[in-house]
Parts: C-alpha cells; sequence; structure tokens
C-alpha cells in the first residue's frame, strides 16, 4: 500500500470515530442547548466578556448568527450583556453564573462519560490512547 493511501483510509476512520465519540459525548450533555449555543458559552468564557463580532471572529460564524445565539442565550440567563466602557453603542456579552455553573456541570459530566468509557477498556488500549493523545492534540491545534 502506498503511503497515501494508507494516510487516506487513517484519515476515513478518524473521522468516523471521532464523530461517533463526539455525538455520544453532546448527548451526555445538556438537553435543550444546541451544540452550537454550548461553544458560543465555551468561546465567551475563553476570551472573557467581548462583543458580539469578536466573539463571532472566534467562533468562526457571522456576526448576525452568533447574535441570534446569544439572544437564546440570554432568554436562558446563561449570559448577560453591558454597555462596552469604550464605546457606549456597544454591548459586551458576558457568562452569568448559571452560564459558569452550566458549563462545569457539562464538562463534569462528558468527563465521567468518558471515565466510565476508558473503564471498559483494557490497560493496552487505555496507554495506546494515552501515547496518541501528543497527535491528536497536534492534529486538533492550538
Amino acid at each position: 500500500m502506498t503511503e497515501e493511501l494508507i494516510d487516506t483510509e487513517l484519515a476515513a476512520r478518524l473521522r468516523v470515530v471521532l464523530a461517533r465519540l463526539n455525538r455520544r459525548l453532546r448527548r451526555s450533555g445538556e438537553p435543550g442547548l444546541s451544540s452550537g449555543q454550548i461553544s458560543a458559552l465555551a468561546a465567551i468564557e475563553a476570551i472573557g466578556p467581548a462583543r458580539n463580532s469578536d466573539l463571532a471572529a472566534y467562533e468562526g460564524v457571522s456576526a448576525p448568527t452568533f447574535s441570534r445565539l446569544m439572544t437564546s442565550l440570554e432568554t436562558l440567563c446563561l449570559i448577560s450583556r453591558e454597555s462596552d466602557p469604550a464605546d457606549g453603542r456597544a454591548s459586551m456579552l458576558a457568562l452569568t453564573p448559571q452560564g459558569v455553573d452550566l458549563l462545569e456541570r457539562l464538562r463534569t459530566e462528558r468527563s465521567a462519560f468518558l471515565v466510565e468509557r476508558l473503564g471498559s477498556l483494557s490497560g493496552h488500549q487505555r496507554a495506546a490512547l494515552a501515547a496518541a493523545l501528543p497527535a491528536l492534540e497536534a492534529l486538533a491545534g492550538p
């Protein structure tokens, strides 16, 4: 087999297994919230209080799309809007204590799911996963 064919097969298997694992992790999360909403909350946590346009750029989505997400999260009391001290016409978006609690609960639930799944693997399989983590982290990028 050529190296290109091996890489193509590896990429296909990796894509399928990561997609399946991601779906299972999402199902173990908060019912009623979309993955986009959860990602938006994590973005606010990552870069701190920020303008909608900055958060949209961080997430790689359009500002109007992100604005709709923010409206839904504000309705759920997971984020708050405050005037931007640098420009009173703009708003800064921040997590509320409920938003912080929700993210922590989701992370705890998803980690518990993975701990349970890891427990079903052999020691050799767990060691192989641990050895693969640096490569997977490099694939995911910063």
